[in-house]
């Protein structure tokens, strides 16, 4: 054997390594992107938890909140302020998960979820009523999104029986 076929072999063992590295390198990253999806889903999921605990450990905030999206027009304004305080933060979380999703961050089935719960919440009618008064603060995208919502003829069911 001669010293080019010894360099061909070489050559060609060296090209087929490089593939395998590259077939490796691309399992890793897709585990690594799906990781990164689920995570970030991880925690808007927490920040949320975090924006719906209000409710549930403050019955005075809870009932306000009821009211609040049930008839916002009705509130003091005091009340339209803390309501109003409390809608733009859970909907600034929604915004962000809305965007990171659509550049695809966000895993879909983490966004279904929340997608229908959006859903719900914005068939009520003080939520429409507050929406209006308040998308310019939203990007056009967002905005675009939740208007399909708001607009929906059909009615909100309860949080409970009343």
């Amino acid at each position: 054997m001669n010293w080019e076929a010894v360099a061909a072999i070489s050559d060609i063992v060296a090209s087929v390594a490089v593939v395998i590295s590259l077939g490796y390198l691309s399992i890793q990253i897709r585990r690594q992107t799906v990781e990164t999806k689920l995570a970030s889903g991880n925690e808007f999921a927490n920040q949320l938890n975090s924006v719906f605990e209000n409710l549930s450990n403050n019955p005075e905030f809870a009932d306000l909140f009821y009211r609040g999206i049930n008839d916002f027009d009705s509130l003091s304004p005091g009340q339209k302020i803390q309501i109003s305080t409390y809608f733009n933060r859970l909907l600034r979380i929604v915004e962000s998960m809305f965007h990171r999703h659509r550049q695809g961050h966000i895993d879909s089935t983490i966004w279904s979820g929340l997608d229908k719960e959006i859903q719900d919440i914005c068939r009520y009618p003080g939520m429409k009523s507050w929406w209006e008064t308040r998308k310019h603060w939203f990007s056009v995208e967002f905005v675009a999104y939740l208007s399909t919502y708001i607009a929906s003829e059909e009615v909100a069911g309860s949080f409970w029986e009343e």
